[in-house]
């Protein structure tokens, strides 16, 4: 009886171990397809990521653009509304560029200027006509290529009857791109040269905005002092907000 016993005991050992053994043996015979299957997956993931890490750069190079272009539009529109004077409260914006008009953009001491024609007259000068590209190209928002075209007219007609003008909108070409350095030295330069211009008020306007850009506040109060005496019956308003706004004395 013992002895029938112990052999049931070793038969059920058996097929025990065999039930536990024959996974493990499979597993070892499946194990090749496994690690393919999950390589496969691992690569699948891996493409994924770099599809959607190119999307989402691709966003951040949208955004950008975008916000650079809210920064020149939002700099133009403040001057705009804060600048009653200037008659170019109610400018519409040009449609499709996303530009502002550059009568928005106008100061005190010039009145309103129409887009040149495409066509020159016959009589019109050489410098006329330079100018009037230059300033086309400002209306189109192509601010690089109109400080360029500026810049030239200035260095070549410096006694034109534009040339104060162009020498102020060089300044906003610079302003409006949030190149401040650079617009301080136009305005300044332009004040400096043509003080007795229609556009000397709005070039220390513009001189002083540049200078608080820079966080030169004492030298942007000292140009809104300069500016109130010489011209004290333009850009009153802002002159006063901005007073305040820098803490002038």
């Amino acid at each position: 009886m013992d002895k029938k016993l112990k052999n049931i005991t070793l038969a059920a050992i058996a097929l025990a171990w065999g039930a536990c053994a024959t996974p493990s043996l499979y597993a070892q015979q499946e194990s090749p397809d496994l690690l393919v299957d999950i390589m496969n997956r691992l690569d699948a993931v891996e493409a994924e990521n770099r599809e959607l890490r190119g999307k989402v750069e691709e966003a951040g190079h949208e955004l950008k653009g975008l916000k650079q272009r809210m920064e020149t539009l939002n700099a133009d529109i403040d001057y705009r509304l804060s600048n009653p004077e200037s008659g170019g409260a109610g400018a519409p914006l040009p449609s499709g560029t996303g530009a502002p008009a550059v009568g928005a953009l106008g100061g005190a001491g010039e009145g309103k200027e129409t887009t040149p024609a495409l066509n020159s007259t016959p009589s019109a000068s050489s410098g006329s006509d330079e100018y009037e590209r230059a300033r086309a190209l400002l209306e189109q928002g192509d601010y690089e290529a109109a400080e360029r075209a500026f810049a030239a007219f200035v260095a070549a007609h410096p006694k034109d009857e534009n040339a104060a003008t162009a020498q102020y909108w060089l300044g906003v070409t610079f302003f409006v791109r949030n190149q401040h350095d650079k617009a301080v030295a136009a305005f300044a330069k332009g004040y400096k040269v043509y003080p007795k211009s229609k556009k000397a008020p709005d070039m220390l306007q513009k001189l002083s905005k540049s200078l608080a850009a820079l966080d030169r506040k004492a030298d942007a109060c000292t140009t809104l002092d300069q500016l109130s005496g010489d011209f004290p019956k333009f850009h009153t308003k802002e002159v006063a907000a901005d007073r305040k706004n820098l803490g002038c004395k």
